[in-house]
Formats: structure tokens, C-alpha cells, sequence
């Protein structure tokens, strides 16, 4: 993947005495054909320079192209009301006529790998995921002194000074509450390191990338903050020594010192390199601490003390190791702080992911595995379910079997609709099976307005499909009564699900709505409870369909229409009606019930239905009719 690197020189301020003088450097991916926001708000931007005061907190957008190998960078217009003294963040391009900067005019350029572009006081470059870091120069010379430690001895070794560590230390709980992404934990972290170790002329986050092998080693620096004034602030961004990473997070996996001396690493008569010219008289040292989480990130400290190595007695060598040891110990112990903060942020991560596929009423448990795993356990509750069905789901399949993708995504929709409905009022959703939906209330704990709530669910549903799709493709039941409840399945896969025949009877339930063509369909315990909730039918009405046998139940169970006043199947004046018509149905008065449903609801598709039943047998009972039948589906064509 191509980064984005972006260096960014502050210049000290005599109307600020807090905005020191300071080269901050970090790498941003770029993901393709994905625009990025660029500013210096963290909160907000993909791509946050906050140490930038001449950067708008939104300042461009970035789009990069791999296959064009281009990234193009379009300057967002100033907003009203505009600044009163406006910030120098117009972006610039090298004219290489020109020899100079130039502002870009149109608000729109693009850039290939290794080309450049300007804003602020920050150069932004676009590197190659494969380029490989340039090698820092004491990397040419040789250190005659190596250090390493482990965690454990580093704990061993008591501070010098306690009480300066400790006020640099006493910074990082406010730290770590205000950051909200890794990289500004880096930059904060950098920020502490820089105060702690006053000897210190940089500091970074290096990271080895994936698939670097050692005969192709490569170094990313990911955030860098460096003193100007040092060797390290000279020329472009911070360059660590590649030799010292690879030692510390490759081959020791700790922490490891390194002193350098001017003498080249070909060893006595090879040709000094530039390093030489700047290290006469001073020592470079680095510190490279790895993290221990496996992710192949390091904590790179880097500074120089006065007098040259090969220079020095024994004594005062031992005097530099003893004195950077004690920044090691700090180093360690900020990578484990920042390990842990990364930790807990990644669970928090997690969480929320994890949350998406526990049912909302859990939440609020999660962060108590004790009372969860209370809650999650099996145990019979009245509970009270809603199973919807969309229709003709395996056509609509079938004709969209070259674009199952998009057909996937019109179903999703679909589904989410349907959860969403159920959620939004508390209840439950059990599971996806295809093109249908299971919904629940009553648990984890009883609700005395579950049935009110699953009724409403019910019919909010049949309007958001019937708007949605123009024709409310869709069937659902509603039953309530005793379940088992909680998470159920097999032990390395559980689920929180329903056991019971209260749930099989809402599947039966809503398979009766095509041959009655109605939405909804309720057992009569819902209908019962609808009928004391709202008994004027100012919003949610019921109406008898009949006794009706439902498959694997060996009792017929009393069947019910659920609508909403607002959208009636019948009139208001009817509803007596009707339900005469059904009682002389149920009691086989045939002639009576058949002549009511044909000259008062011969359009109404639930009369059909048992139109159908009655034609069957000739407008006859059948020998020891008992009221119960099985809805009998409408003709193809009819």
C-alpha cells in the first residue's frame, strides 16, 4: 500500500513561549480509490497535522490511484465567515522552470510516487510501499558499544532520579483519556519521551512492514518528533538505524543501546563517509525498544553526549551506558503503557463490533461478564415472538442469479427494515433464516408491554415494506406464550435463541398469511391482549379468521387478523358483521356464513379463504366437522 509522509517543520513562536521548534514527521496509508480528509483536526481528519497551525482543521481532500499512479489533492474553498488573518494554507507544487514553490491555482494537482506537495509548514510525500528507508548515517560507522535488556532486568534497575521521571510520567493518564486513534497515542506518547529525556534529539515509532526479510530489510518511520537544532532535524524526516531496529524487534525482540564511534563499519583504511563530518567530538546513541505484542513496532530513541567514543576512557564510557540506561528503563516502561492503551483500545473496538451482533437489550451487560453470563443462561419466560417471511424471495433470486451481489444488498435492506423495527422497540432479534426474520420480547427481562410492542413492530414493518417495494411483499405471526430463552446451540457455537412450541406456531402462523392474504396474523392470546390495550381500535384492531390446524400441532388453535386503523382490511361497521359470518362458519352454518361473505366482503381475500374451505365439500360440514380446518391457498390465476 502507498503512504503518504508528511514533515512537518514548526518554527518557534516569541508570542507563544509554549510552541517550541520542532520536526514532527508521520506515514498515513493510503488506501485506493478512497478519499481522505486532510486537516488538522484529529477528531475529524484521515490525515491530522495538528502541530500545523497554517493548515485549515479541513483542508483538502486526497484521493490516490494506484492504477494511474497518481494522487490528486483537491483544496477544500475557504467557509464563511472567513479568517481574520486567513492562515498561509494554500497548497504548492515545485516549478522546476521556476526553480521555486507555486501556489496552486486551480485548488486541484496530482502527484506521482516520490513527488511532492506543500502546505503550511508541512511537505507531504508520496512513497512507495515497497521503497525501502534511506540509511541513517551512523549505519556507516561502527558500535563499539552494545546494550541489550529484557523487560524483566530493566524493572530490576532502580531510577536515578525518580522524581523527574515521575513528572514527565504523571502526564500520560491525561494522555491516554484524550487520544481517539493510535496515531495520536504515538504523537502524545513522543511528546512525554521528548519531556523525560531531556538528552534525547529524537524520538519515534519505527515499524518493520510486512514480508521484510533480512537480505530486503526495511524501517518505516510512523510518527517522528525531532529537536531542529540536532543532526537528526537536518535535511528531510528522521532516519533511525536500520542495523539497531533490526537487532531489537527481529533478532533480540528487546531493548537495545547502541553507542557509535566515527570509525567506519568496513573497519581501519576504508573511506569515512559524511557521518564523519558531523560526529567528530560527540557520541551518537540510540535507544530501540520493540513491543512485545508481536506487531513488530518499536520504540526508537536517539540523541548524542559529549566526547567522542574512541575518545573516551573506560570510566566515562561507563558513565554515558549508565546514564542512557535509565532512558531505556523509561522507554520500556512507556512501550508497555502504550501496548496496554492499544490493547484496551482494540477491545473497545471489538466491543462495538461485538455489540452489532448481541441483541440491543445486552449492552448495557456487556461490560459485566458476570450478570451476562447470568443472563445468557437457559430458563423458561413468557415470552412473546414475531416471525416475518418476505415473499417470493427464491424468484427473486433466481432472476437476479447473474447479480447476486445486488440482489443480496436489496435483501439486506429488506432485513434491516425488519430488525430494525423489532430493536427500536426493544425487543429482540433471534436471527436471519434467508429472507426472514425472528424477533422476540420478554427477555432477558419481562416487559409488560412486549405484546403492545411486538404488535407495533408487526404492523410498522408491513407499512415500511409496503411503501418500500409498492406492493408489502411480506407475511408475519405473532404468538406469545412459554419459551426457553438464552443462548442456545451446540457449546462452541451459541446463539441467543427461543425454544418451544410458541415459537413453531408463529412459523405456522405467518405460512397462513398467503392462503388468508392477509400481513399479520395473531394467535388469540395476542388478539385477547390487543383487545384491553386498545379496545376503542383507535390504532391496532384484530378480527377472527377461524379455528385453523397448524401443521405438528395436534390442537387447533384460534387464528386473528392484525391491521392498523389508519390502513382497515374491513370497515369499522363490518367488524360485527364479520365476526358473525366467521361464529356461523366455525359452528357449520355454511349457507348462512356463505351468503353473509358473499354479498358483504366477496373482495376481501380472508372471506375467499374460507369461500375456498366451503367449496371444497359443496358448501357441506364434513361428517364430525369440529370448527377446525387448514386454510386452503388460492388457485394460481385466481
Amino acid at each position: 500500500m502507498a503512504e503518504l509522509e508528511a514533515i512537518t517543520e514548526v518554527q518557534a513562536d516569541p508570542r507563544k513561549a509554549i510552541l517550541q521548534a520542532r520536526q514532527y514527521g508521520r506515514r498515513f496509508p493510503l488506501p485506493p480509490g478512497k478519499p481522505l480528509h486532510l486537516g488538522r483536526d484529529e477528531a475529524k481528519m484521515d490525515i491530522a497535522i495538528p502541530e500545523d497551525e497554517q493548515i485549515s482543521r479541513f483542508q483538502a481532500i486526497l484521493l490516490w490511484e494506484p492504477q494511474k499512479n497518481r494522487l490528486t489533492i483537491t483544496t477544500r474553498p475557504p467557509q464563511p465567515p472567513t479568517y481574520p488573518s486567513p492562515p498561509a494554507n494554500q497548497t504548492l507544487l515545485f516549478d522546476e522552470k521556476q526553480k521555486k514553490l507555486v501556489e496552486v491555482t486551480s485548488g486541484v494537482c496530482a502527484i506521482g510516487r516520490g513527488e511532492s506537495f506543500w502546505i503550511g509548514q508541512t511537505r507531504f510525500t508520496l512513497h512507495s510501499d515497497a521503497e525501502i528507508q534511506p540509511e541513517s548515517p551512523v549505519d556507516a560507522t561502527i558500535a563499539p558499544r552494545q546494550e541489550e535488556r529484557t523487560r524483566a532486568q530493566l524493572e530490576e534497575i532502580p531510577f536515578a532520579n525518580p522524581a523527574a521521571a515521575l513528572r514527565a510520567l504523571e502526564q500520560l493518564p491525561a494522555t491516554i483519556r484524550a487520544v481517539t486513534t493510535e496515531q495520536g497515542l504515538f504523537r502524545q506518547v513522543l511528546k512525554v519521551v521528548m519531556d523525560a529525556m531531556p538528552r534525547a534529539d529524537a524520538a519515534a515509532i519505527v515499524r518493520i512492514p510486512p514480508g521484510t526479510t533480512p537480505n530486503d530489510f526495511k524501517l518505516t518511520v510512523v510518527e517522528s518528533n525531532v529537536r531542529p537544532h540536532s543532526i537528526h532535524g537536518r535535511g528531510g524526516g528522521f532516519m533511525p538505524s536500520r542495523r539497531l531496529a533490526y537487532r531489537a524487534i527481529v533478532e533480540r525482540r528487546r531493548s537495545c543501546l547502541h553507542c557509535w564511534s566515527p570509525e567506519p563499519s568496513g573497519g581501519p583504511g576504508a573511506e569515512l563517509t559524511i557521518s564523519d563530518a558531523y560526529i567528530q567530538g560527540v557520541t551518537p546513541w540510540a535507544v530501540c525498544t520493540p513491543f512485545q505484542d508481536g506487531s513488530k513496532y518499536a520504540l526508537y530513541v536517539a540523541g548524542q553526549t559529549t566526547g567522542q567514543w574512541n575518545l573516551l576512557d573506560k570510566a566515562a564510557q561507563d558513565k554515558i551506558v549508565n546514564d542512557l540506561t535509565q532512558y531505556q528503563k523509561i522507554a520500556e516502561l512507556l512501550v508497555g503503557m502504550i501496548e496496554t492503551t492499544l490493547r484496551v483500545s482494540r477491545l473497545t473496538q471489538q466491543n462495538k463490533v461485538i455489540r452489532r451482533a448481541w441483541p440491543q437489550s445486552l449492552w448495557k451487560y456487556l461490560d459485566d461478564p458476570d450478570e451476562l453470563e447470568r443472563m445468557l443462561a437457559p430458563k423458561e419466560q413468557e415470552i412473546t415472538t414475531l416471525f416475518c417471511d418476505l415473499r417470493n424471495y427464491s424468484l427473486f433470486t433466481s432472476q437476479h442469479a447473474m447479480q447476486l451481489l445486488q440482489a443480496q444488498r436489496e435483501i439486506s435492506l429488506a432485513l434491516s427494515t425488519m430488525s430494525s423495527a423489532i430493536t427500536d422497540r426493544d425487543g429482540v432479534v433471534a436471527g436471519f433464516r434467508g429472507d426472514a426474520v425472528l424477533g422476540f420480547w420478554g427477555w432477558p427481562k419481562p416487559n409488560e408491554r412486549q405484546i403492545e410492542m411486538a404488535a407495533r413492530a408487526a404492523i410498522t414493518i408491513h407499512r415500511r415494506l409496503t411503501e418500500g417495494t409498492g406492493g408489502g411483499q411480506c407475511g408475519l405471526g405473532l404468538t406469545h406464550g412459554t419459551a426457553v430463552a438464552g443462548r442456545l446451540g451446540a457449546h462452541d457455537l451459541a446463539v441467543v435463541d427461543l425454544y418451544g412450541p410458541v415459537v413453531n406456531l408463529t412459523f405456522r402462523l405467518e405460512a397462513m398469511t398467503k392462503a388468508f392474504g392477509v400481513p399479520i396474523i395473531v394467535s388469540q392470546e395476542v388478539a385477547s391482549q390487543i383487545a384491553q390495550i386498545d379496545p376503542n381500535g383507535r390504532e391496532l384492531i384484530t378480527r377472527p379468521l377461524g379455528k385453523v390446524r397448524a401443521k405438528g400441532f395436534p390442537e387447533p388453535v384460534f387464528a386473528y387478523e392484525l391491521y392498523s386503523a389508519q390502513s382497515p382490511s374491513i370497515q369499522d361497521y363490518q367488524l360485527v358483521e364479520w365476526a358473525a359470518a366467521v361464529e356461523q362458519f366455525t359452528a357449520g352454518n355454511w349457507s348462512e356464513a356463505y351468503d353473509n361473505l358473499t354479498a358483504q366482503f366477496s373482495a376481501d381475500p380472508a372471506a375467499q379463504c374460507l369461500m375456498r374451505v366451503m367449496d371444497k365439500t359443496r358448501r357441506r360440514p364434513p361428517a364430525h366437522w369440529d370448527g377446525s380446518f387448514v386454510p386452503p391457498e388460492p388457485q394460481e390465476g385466481t
